[in-house]
């Protein structure tokens, strides 16, 4: 059968671990994605660090974790230094991705900066093969995000890397928003890539170029859900909903004189939040809201695609 299993970023709703513990089990989930972690970024532990203080709480708390959300390759691509300090870390990832029995590390394809990205192609092939000299043999793979600004930011040079790299530790996600807000349509990406994608990232996002629940925006969710369902996708969806932009900045974008002409796309997607989950215009929500209406709109549209677990 079928097996969807939903984690989540919850360190949109608190860096403190026990509360992302807290908030995944009152979900009824077990699996979480880390990215902060008791204020600090995965990727900013040793392994020896994360042995003494964290993974015994997740062993006592039965949390395990669906990918870990490093920044590896968020960097840029003629940058020497960061790329040697980002494979020293990347050392440490395996460890815990290792500890963990967690078989991915996010990745990004490094930032073009001012260069044409067809001009950082081999350099950019050649950067993720030494990334993957590290984690050949441990049974952990890279996993690639579309990302705005890296390499692989849309569709047709995630397949070409996909391709070029060709190597079964390099596997990809799919992040519907962040293809939205490179002005691609998210139902063509999906089209192309989905006979390589192996994990989503449940990010949805408004022609306004800013991010609205699952479901409201412009990820033609209900076609891809409904797509992975009759094909038997057996996978990750992690939740990553952006809270902080409707949660936080509502308010001031309402109220705050001029905010709304100077923050335009900004209010135009908060009313349409608003109008879609019925919320008052002078209702304010928390980024714990905004998280809980994600997962349960993943749920809503899993059912309605025909998923059941």
């Amino acid at each position: 059968m079928t097996k969807i299993t939903i984690s989540g970023f919850y360190d949109e709703v608190s860096g403190d671990l026990d509360e992302q513990i807290k908030l995944a089990k009152s979900l009824g989930e077990s699996y979480l994605c880390p990215r902060t972690v008791n204020g600090k970024g995965i990727a900013d532990y040793t392994a020896k660090e994360f042995e003494e203080k964290i993974l015994p709480i997740l062993k006592k708390e039965g949390i395990r974790f669906s990918s870990l959300g490093s920044p590896i390759g968020k960097v840029g691509i003629d940058n020497e230094e960061g790329f040697q300090k980002q494979k020293q870390k990347l050392i440490e990832l395996v460890k815990i991705a290792r500890m963990t029995e967690c078989r991915y590390i996010r990745m990004f394809s490094f930032y073009y900066g001012n260069k044409k990205p067809e001009e950082c192609f081999d350099k950019v092939v050649s950067r993720i093969k030494e990334l993957l000299e590290i984690v050949r043999g441990t049974g952990v793979k890279l996993l690639h995000e579309n990302e705005k600004e890296i390499y692989g930011d849309v569709p047709e040079r995630v397949l070409q890397l996909y391709k070029a790299v060709n190597d079964p530790d390099f596997v990809l996600c799919y992040d519907a928003s962040n293809y939205i807000q490179c002005k691609v349509d998210a139902k063509a990406a999906f089209d192309m890539l989905k006979d390589y994608v192996v994990y989503y990232h449940i990010k949805d996002c408004s022609s306004y170029g800013v991010e609205v629940p699952v479901g409201l925006g412009e990820g033609h969710y209900d076609y891809i859900l409904s797509e992975l369902v009759s094909r038997g996708y057996e996978g990750f969806m992690t939740l990553e909903p952006h809270t902080f932009k409707y949660a936080c900045f509502k308010a001031p974008v309402y109220f705050v004189p001029f905010a709304a002409l100077l923050m335009k796309n900004y209010y135009k997607a908060f009313r349409l939040i608003d109008k879609k989950m019925g919320i008052g215009y002078g209702k304010i929500v928390t980024r714990k809201d905004v998280f809980v209406w994600q997962h349960d709109n993943l749920v809503k549209l899993l059912k309605e695609a025909g998923y059941s677990d």
